[in-house]
C-alpha cells in the first residue's frame, strides 16, 4: 500500500488498458477516477481536483495537451502514457515525465508512489 493516498486521473480511451492501471493503482491504496475521452475528463475536471494525473496523448476526441496544462498550472503531477512517438509531445509539455505504451501499470504506480 502507498504510503500517501493520491486522487488520480487516468485519462485513457481503452478500457482495458484503464481497468488494469485502476486496478493497480486502487490497490496501492489510490483513489482513481477514469475518463475515456477529453470531453470526460473536463467533466471530472469540474467536479474534483486531483493530485496525479495518467494521460494519454491521443484520444478519440483530441488530444489531452490542454488537460495536462491545466492540471500542471493547479499543481498536478502529471505524465504523459502514450504508444504516439515521442515527438507528438509539444514542446511546452516536454518537461513532464513520459511512458511509452506498453508500460505495465505497476511502473506507472512506482512513479506515483515515488512521488513526494
Amino acid at each position: 500500500m502507498a504510503a500517501t493516498s493520491r486522487m488520480v486521473l487516468v485519462l485513457e480511451d481503452s478500457v482495458l488498458v484503464a481497468m488494469m492501471i485502476e486496478d493497480e493503482l486502487v490497490d496501492r491504496g489510490h483513489a482513481v477516477t477514469s475518463a475515456g475521452s477529453v470531453a470526460s475528463a473536463r467533466a471530472c475536471l469540474a467536479e474534483r481536483t486531483f493530485d496525479v494525473a495518467l494521460l494519454d496523448l491521443h484520444l478519440p476526441d483530441g488530444h489531452s495537451h490542454d488537460i495536462a496544462r491545466l492540471l500542471e498550472n493547479a499543481g498536478c503531477a502529471v505524465a504523459l502514457v502514450s504508444g504516439a512517438d515521442t515527438d507528438a509531445v509539444p514542446p511546452e509539455l516536454a518537461h513532464l515525465p513520459s511512458f511509452q505504451k506498453p508500460v505495465p501499470p505497476h511502473v506507472l504506480g512506482d512513479w506515483i508512489d515515488s512521488l513526494p
